[in-house]
């Protein structure tokens, strides 16, 4: 656009930055509502170059980062599995998860904690339990297995195809493969100056993953985007990974680091083979300039220790890609308001374990916006716990 010639302006109700997970389950849910909302992203959801991508994400109940989560994710899967039932698309598969590591590990001690104080169904086995009844895992003798009958696999491309489906169906529009350059909260609305347009919104959701921190107005957050790999595997013995043969599950490194991984799924789009990845800090970048190249080190670092624990799934490296990870100061996800700005509204910092809630979060998110609070949860997660860790 000529630097004289001035940006055309679209003026509506609400706006939701970001269309990965989160986001789009927030425009799904705002359109439901009857809000004149408009969805915004840098590229063409769904997409690979941010975090809500790659076939497959785990879903857990007892959650081991906090039992505060619980009742989030009770509430989400109930929500995915509608969800599921409504499209075309495989959503959700129900295929339970087993996760394995010492008894005194992070992953084994507080999805106990977690499941013992909410009342939740699981079995604790030990290790070789758990490899006489799957035969694709061979977890030694010093494992214990987790077992939660209601874990199991969301698609993330196919969640977000859905929810931008859903929103359009209910009067929201879009505008894709544009960037948002800036955004300044103003006395009666929010400006989002796009590369060819400026959206004046009364109200906004910023749901930006990576992005967020470059752009949101001073919030008092900390972000800090983390490069992350996943890959699949040709599995050496194939009947025994297919999914109704295996569950989705987590092996633990330590109480920093899980190797994780997930059955054949029929449905799924995406590379073939058995999906494998690690959960970890992660090396920091920018998003803008992230290594998207696989080397021999993302390489080993994805398929280490994989021949002891899953033998069946350890064949020949097949693809790799890179996933990005948006870490708040304590790993936590930040749902609220802005402290400063009550026109925005805030999901960011979801910290590599956020996707398995979005349809909760988009309910949230619409509630926040909408009317200032929300009947769900979601207080643990706000803004302010910040200034009491500083």
């Amino acid at each position: 656009m000529p630097s004289n010639q001035k940006a055309p302006e679209t003026i509506c109700e609400a706006a939701v930055l970001g269309l990965g997970g989160v986001g789009s389950a927030a425009f799904a849910e705002l359109a439901r509502r009857g809000v004149d909302v408009l969805g915004i992203d840098r590229w063409q959801p769904p997409h690979s170059l941010g975090s809500s991508h790659g076939q497959s994400r785990i879903f857990r109940v007892a959650y081991f980062e906090h039992p505060d989560y619980v009742p989030l994710a009770q509430r989400s899967r109930d929500l995915w599995v509608k969800l599921d039932e409504d499209a075309d698309e495989r959503i959700f598969v129900p295929s339970g998860g087993a996760w394995f590591g010492p008894e005194e590990c992070r992953v084994i001690r507080d999805s106990r904690l977690a499941a013992d104080q909410h009342g939740l169904e699981y079995e604790y086995i030990s290790g070789a339990e758990a490899n006489t009844r799957w035969p694709a895992f061979s977890a030694d003798s010093n494992a214990v297995c987790f077992y939660e009958k209601d874990a199991g696999i969301v698609c993330p491309e196919h969640a977000i195809a859905n929810f931008i489906k859903i929103g359009v169906a209910h009067g929201g529009t879009l505008r894709c493969n544009e960037e948002v350059l800036r955004i300044d909260p103003e006395h009666s609305h929010v400006r989002i100056q796009l590369e060819r347009e400026v959206i004046r919104a009364q109200r906004v959701i910023v749901t930006l993953g990576a992005w967020t921190g470059s752009l949101l107005p001073d919030a008092g957050v900390t972000l800090n985007p983390r490069r992350q790999l996943l890959g699949w595997t040709k599995p050496k013995h194939h009947d025994v990974v297919q999914e109704g043969q295996m569950p989705v599950w987590v092996f633990s490194d330590s109480d920093t680091s899980i190797q994780y991984g997930f059955p054949i799924c029929n449905g799924l789009p995406g590379p073939s083979g058995c999906k494998i990845a690690r959960h970890n800090e992660g090396d920091p970048c920018d998003p803008n300039t992230v290594r998207r190249e696989i080397n021999s080190s993302d390489q080993d670092a994805l398929i280490k220790d994989l021949i002891t624990r899953v033998p069946a799934a350890a064949g020949e490296l097949l693809e790799a890609r890179v996933c990005l990870y948006t870490m708040s100061e304590d790993e936590h996800f930040v749902v609220d308001r802005h402290p400063s700005y009550e026109r925005i509204t805030i999901g960011c910092g979801f910290s590599g374990h956020g996707f398995k809630f979005c349809p909760v979060l988009g309910e949230g998110l619409a509630d926040l916006m909408l009317d200032g609070e929300t009947p769900l949860p979601l207080g643990f997660l706000s803004c302010n716990r910040f200034d009491q860790m500083r």
